[in-house]
């Protein structure tokens, strides 16, 4: 039976957040492990390595997405002529970012172990940050292509499934490795070693399982568009999510030991954020697809349930961090000496960016699936303009802090412009419907999120731990639907019926 794209997006839903579980709990588990055995300089360094393959990330220059975009209405049709022609094309392409990638990854390894503030020697440095770019440059090279044509089929779930499992088998891996106090260099030799077996089983599931790839065909470089505008949203996203780390670790004011604290929070909240991504994103291949075949009018009524959904999930998640992440911060840097992790500032700034992060997903994703490019660009080039310079002066003069109130401005930005849009201009009119969904959750979500963190919970253990994220978990559902029982009844009855007819399909 043909599977619809209520099914496909719980199917990318469940397995993506299955991944940032298992990604997720088990990151965690081992960078404890990392910070106990071999101290916060090396995960400082581990944390940058990641961050810094982000960066260079942004020579992939949106053309994945542009691809997607492109490919979208020939899978419609079936015309299977045009997608592979689209693939060739973008194969071609990933080969050239692929081996760019190699080259500066190569020079920028050598560049920064001279530059980083951290008493590992240079030599070390620079092999752990080859070592982070060697499979990602495989990756480009190989097997993007293959990845493009899963996403544009709404089977992302394949990729996250072989993910998690390869990713979960580094993370146990390395934790055995940690455990029995093994070299430093081997837990990131690890990690390449199962990212590249990760790309090879993706190349390999695509193609037993497409019968009309064909890269024998002509390239059709004039179907793919607008990579040009796509581009500013990775050089904006680059700095958003990955310059910060990056910058403390070779700040004066900072070091590879700041760069840890900063990890520690930032690690907690890709996961939580992952969750939300999870549940967030797998619908929005579905909206490409439906804005490709349906009027604007019979797009805004399902785009404002996704929303709606959006929302309360946001809310559920992000006051229920608010009120354990410095419990769990407290619990889990135990005896560590080396340095202080627990801080109420930096935890209070990344939860309100988070949560403003959040709240314009789906408006930036509609602006993308409606192949909008050049809105996203002028949208992305003004944040990206305030990034930076909120940035430099922020981290200059008040290091981590001034760094995330840089990136909580630009979050403010990019919601208000992207939201804005999509409410007044996309689908008119429609600014006041968006608020009265989104409102009632902000305003309830900001007290309970000053009562929560007020009770100051103290926990002893990892079980204990888990006994009050459920309870508070619950409460703050519980609290989610009776707010919008009150001031959304309409739209939360929907999604509910929503919710039963997919259930019901799936169980014939």
């Amino acid at each position: 039976m043909k599977k619809g794209k209520g099914l496909y997006s719980i199917l990318n839903a469940g397995s993506a957040i299955g991944l940032t579980l298992v990604n997720g709990l088990l990151g965690i588990i081992v960078t404890r492990f990392i910070i106990s055995i071999y101290g916060s300089d090396f995960n400082g360094l581990n944390s940058t390595a990641n961050q810094i393959i982000n960066v260079l990330l942004v020579l992939e220059g949106g053309f994945t997405l542009a691809s997607n975009v492109a490919i979208f209405p020939f899978l419609s049709t079936k015309d299977y002529k045009s997608v592979n022609g689209i693939l060739i094309s973008t194969k071609k392409k990933f080969k050239k970012i692929g081996i760019l990638f190699l080259v500066i990854g190569f020079v920028v390894s050598l560049f920064y172990a001279y530059i980083v503030k951290s008493n590992l020697s240079k030599e070390f440095i620079t092999a752990m940050i080859i070592m982070s770019v060697l499979p990602q440059a495989v990756n480009l090279y190989y097997a993007t292509t293959y990845r493009v044509l899963l996403q544009a089929e709404q089977k992302e779930y394949i990729i996250s499934i072989i993910t998690m499992i390869t990713i979960g088998m580094g993370h146990i891996t390395n934790i055995l490795i940690v455990a029995h106090s093994g070299e430093m260099w081997t837990i990131r030799f690890v990690t390449m070693i199962y990212a590249l077996i990760n790309s090879f089983l993706i190349i390999v599931y695509v193609k037993t399982h497409y019968d009309f790839l064909d890269f024998k065909t002509i390239a059709r470089d004039d179907l793919i568009t607008g990579t040009e505008d796509v581009m500013i949203q990775k050089i904006t996203g680059v700095i958003y999510n990955a310059v910060p780390i990056v910058f403390l670790s070779i700040s004066p004011v900072g070091g590879t030991m700041i760069a840890s604290v900063y990890a520690v929070y930032n690690n907690v909240f890709i996961m939580v954020k992952s969750l939300l991504h999870g549940i967030i994103d797998a619908p929005r291949l579905g909206i490409g697809q439906l804005l490709a075949e349906k009027s604007r009018k019979d797009v805004w009524e399902v785009f404002k349930q996704y929303e709606f959904a959006s929302f309360f999930f946001i809310y559920v998640f992000m006051t229920t961090t608010c009120a354990l992440i410095l419990p769990f911060i407290d619990l889990y840097t135990v005896g560590v000496n080396d340095i202080n992790y627990y801080d109420i500032k930096i935890a209070i700034l990344m939860v309100l960016i988070s949560t403003i992060e959040m709240l314009h997903i789906p408006s930036g994703h509609l602006i993308n699936m409606a192949g909008k490019f050049d809105i996203s660009k002028k949208i992305q080039a003004i944040s990206c303009i305030i990034l930076i310079i909120s940035l430099c002066i922020g981290g200059s003069l008040f290091s981590v802090y001034g760094m995330l109130s840089a990136i909580l401005l630009t979050a403010i930005l990019l919601a208000v412009l992207e939201i804005m849009y999509v409410h007044k201009v996309f689908f008119q009119y429609k600014v006041k419907q968006m608020l009265r969904m989104c409102l009632p959750m902000s305003l309830f979500g900001f007290f309970v999120c000053v009562i929560e963190i007020h009770l100051r919970l103290k926990i002893s253990g990892y079980v204990q731990f888990i006994y009050w994220a459920i309870i508070i978990f619950i409460i703050n559902l519980v609290s989610a639907m009776i707010i919008n029982i009150i001031f959304n009844k309409v739209v939360f009855q929907q999604i509910l019926n929503r919710v039963r007819k997919l259930i019901k399909s799936i169980n014939k």
